[in-house]
């Protein structure tokens, strides 16, 4: 499998900016997603449902707020009952009122816009605009440039030193399960599941997707992450409104140990390194899952520390800490 890099040529985003004038239901990915498009209408085909082997290679994340040094996504969720939250759809929505500094990401790949051309519209989100009804009044403070493929480089040489590799689920997902033709969703997040769309990118915009090819890249991430048992812990079910009805994602964390015979031996054999780092950059700035283009499967991700023990045994399992994300970059 030829490893020419092309994560190389991908970009990351971070505005933050103060934001007031919005009282309502919503999902605020759709927000910056109007926020984006008012500066950059050009891309907006890039928005658009394309043929399911159509990769979109743009991602908006909802906007971010700092909550008692934790940050925590925007959006409308409905509260529920513990017995309900299987099946969640007559709970009660939650309003959001924006009023505050909140930040958001903005990740493509440049054959989507010069990055240049991107950084300088950004800066320029200033002033009114009309949403969903509403005068939603927008001030940028700044806008960070982050390397998707430095930031993929640091966290796989780490996470094979530390042992561990966290993901952190920052907004609400819903994965793609691989071994489906149709677009099913799966809310395990197994490192198949939350791999498949990464894998399926870095193949298919390289010419060399084939069903075999997909499977056996899968099978050797399969066997170099291991899920931990506090997985069932600190991913949790949400429901949230972006259209007329309410729908399901996980958010929390997942942390993952490293196998570090397979990663030594596949790294041998088919270079694995160097396409894992292409498939963690590829997850930084593009996400995963299904609606990346509209908010959904914003990832932050890091090195962690995992117990010794056969299966990935962790010393902490905090579940309290299922809703909130870590501090990004």
């Amino acid at each position: 499998m030829p490893m020419d890099s092309t994560t190389g040529n991908l970009a990351l985003f971070k505005v933050t900016a103060y934001i007031t004038g919005f009282r309502g239901f919503m999902y605020s990915g759709k927000l910056v997603k109007t926020l984006v498009l008012t500066r950059l209408p050009d891309l907006q085909p890039r928005f658009q449902p394309a043929p399911s082997n159509t990769p979109k290679l743009v991602h908006v994340s909802p906007l971010f707020r700092e909550v008692d040094g934790r940050v925590e996504a925007v959006y409308t969720s409905l509260s529920c009952r513990e017995v309900e939250l299987a099946k969640c759809v007559n709970g009660n929505p939650r309003p959001v009122f924006l009023d505050g500094v909140y930040s958001f990401y903005f990740g493509f790949a440049s054959s989507v816009a010069e990055p240049g051309r991107v950084l300088e519209a950004l800066a320029g989100l200033n002033g009114e605009i009309e949403f969903m009804k509403q005068r939603i009044r927008v001030e940028t403070h700044r806008v960070d440039f982050l390397n998707p493929r430095l930031e993929a480089s640091r966290i796989l040489s780490e996470a094979v030193r530390m042992g561990g590799l966290k993901i952190v689920f920052a907004s609400p997902t819903m994965l793609r399960d691989p071994f489906r033709r149709s677009r099913f969703k799966s809310f395990i997040p197994t490192p198949v599941n939350v791999f498949s769309t990464p894998a399926f990118l870095y193949l298919t915009e390289r010419g060399l997707y084939r069903l075999g090819r997909f499977m056996r890249l899968l099978r050797a991430v399969h066997r170099v992450f291991n899920e931990t048992y506090t997985t069932l812990k600190t991913v949790r079910l949400t429901w949230f409104t972006y259209g007329k009805y309410p729908e399901p994602g996980i958010t929390g964390y997942v942390k993952y140990a490293v196998n570090r015979e397979y990663y030594e031996e596949y790294s041998r054999r088919m270079e694995l390194g160097q396409v894992l780092e292409e498939l963690i950059a590829l997850l930084i700035a593009l996400g995963t899952g299904t609606g990346r283009a509209a908010g959904l499967g914003h990832v932050f991700l890091e090195p962690s520390p995992i117990g010794s023990e056969a299966g990935g045994v962790e010393g902490e399992a905090n579940t309290a800490s299922g809703q909130a994300g870590v501090r990004p970059p």
